[in-house]
Formats: structure tokens, C-alpha cells, sequence
């Protein structure tokens, strides 16, 4: 099956990005597909997040598993299978980019197709992405300079 996403800004308001990815790709796939087309630092901690409808946060899908305890319930990106979450269109993520910041893009399911696509596929390309870091986008100032 082949699932077909949106991306949104609350940032930049003309900013849209769709993919197409396989229901076999992973979460990792699908981030690596996302910061190679915003040309992110694919340095910088990121997540996925299954939310409800309100786009409040449920189930974490992380690029870096952080913790061995039993109560962390998030899944490494890796591990985890896009068709094993998303299964029906509408379905909503969240894709955290700028983690200290807590700054995002809205993620939903449009469409799902039967077919087959090796690798994630950008159908779909308007406005330029938010910058990765508030101090890229010029929010913040560097603390080691001093106003005088």
C-alpha cells in the first residue's frame, strides 16, 4: 500500500509538503525523507507523535531511544513500521524538528492506495520550510554575543 501524507506549517503559512511513502517503510524512512527534502541537519533530535483529532500528543516515535526503563513508551523510529500505526486516512502526527524548542510540523494521512514505491516521494512542493533552529531563523541571538 502506498500512504500519501501532508505536511503543515503553523510557522510559515504557505508552506506544504506531500510524500508518498510504502506502508513497509519505517518512521526513520519517512524522517529521512522529510530532512533531506527541507535540507534539515540530520544531526538534530527529532520524533514523531500519533495524536487524536485535537492533535494532542499520544504514542512517540523517536530518532534516539533515550531511556532502558520499562515505563518509556516510545519507539525508535527504526524499529517502528508506517503500516503497523497509520491505517486509515485522517490520521494525525506530529513531526517535532526542533526538539529543545518544541517546534513542529502537523502531519496527516490524505490517501491510501494499493501499489508499491521503493523509496518516499515528494508529490507535492510549496513555500519554503521553517527554519530548523530559532537561532537560524534569527528568533534568538547568540548568548556568547553581548549587546553594548
Amino acid at each position: 500500500m502506498v500512504l500519501k501524507f501532508r505536511l503543515l506549517s503553523n510557522e510559515i503559512k504557505d508552506f506544504i509538503r506531500e510524500f508518498e511513502l510504502n506502508s513497509s517503510h519505517t518512521f526513520y524512512d519517512f524522517h529521512l525523507a522529510i530532512i533531506d527534502n527541507l535540507q534539515y541537519d540530520k544531526t538534530q533530535i527529532s520524533s514523531f507523535f500519533l495524536t487524536n483529532s485535537s492533535w494532542e500528543k499520544e504514542q512517540e516515535f523517536c530518532l534516539i531511544e533515550m531511556s532502558d526503563s520499562k515505563y518509556n513508551y516510545s519507539i525508535p523510529m527504526e524499529k517502528a513500521v508506517l503500516g503497523d500505526y497509520l491505517v486509515q486516512p485522517r490520521q494525525r502526527l506530529i513531526y517535532v524538528f526542533d526538539f529543545f524548542n518544541d517546534r513542529c510540523l502537523f502531519v496527516e494521512l490524505i490517501s491510501i492506495r494499493n501499489g508499491d514505491i521503493a523509496k518516499a516521494v515528494v508529490c507535492h512542493s510549496k513555500g519554503h520550510a521553517p527554519a530548523q533552529l530559532l537561532f537560524d531563523a534569527g528568533l534568538l541571538t547568540d548568548p556568547g554575543i553581548q549587546d553594548e
